[in-house]
């Protein structure tokens, strides 16, 4: 072989060998990158699955101390609320419910006029009682008035012991 044939030989060797190690390294990097992404990113899922068993067991005990409390302030408003209203259900339902100013309103019920007296000895009562159906339905309504005003109240004192409104 003549000189510069052995010349084009050696050039092609060295291309081959250049292009040989360039793809060789390429594909050494290529691999260790992959593995070093792989193991990272796992690593990476695992830190945040860490994360957010963390903070989901912080927020149950967050959730579980705010119903203790809620629950306690629950009870004491609903005992403020009995307390309340224990002597104005007695005051309500021993007292019996007349016809008259106070449920007729301002004016008196019958007309002012004197009328006499159609067969009875004694003079008319200032009042009469209602029909049992409605003395129950206004005997309910003023418990219900009553009631939902001391919850109110008792709401009110709670949230202020507690410093949630001035």
């Amino acid at each position: 072989m003549s000189r510069g044939g052995w010349l084009i030989a050696d050039v092609l060797v060295f291309a081959l060998l250049v292009v040989g190690v360039t793809l060789g390294a390429r594909y050494y990097l290529h691999a260790r990158y992959d593995a070093g992404y792989e193991a990272g990113h796992a690593a990476a899922i695992a830190e945040r699955a860490r994360a957010d068993d963390a903070a989901v067991r912080r927020r149950q005990q967050d959730n579980t101390a705010l119903a203790a409390q809620q629950a306690a302030s629950n009870a004491t408003i609903t005992e403020k609320k009995h307390e309340e209203v224990q002597p104005v259900r007695e005051r309500i339902v021993t007292q019996r419910v007349y016809v008259g100013a106070a449920v007729c309103g301002d004016g008196p019920a019958a007309p002012s006029e004197a009328q006499g007296t159609a067969g009875g000895d004694g003079a008319d009562p200032p009042g009469r009682l209602v029909r049992p159906d409605v003395e129950r339905d206004l005997i309910a309504l003023k418990l219900a008035v009553e009631e939902d005003l001391a919850t109110g109240r008792a709401c009110q004192a709670v949230l202020q012991a507690e410093g949630m409104v001035p």
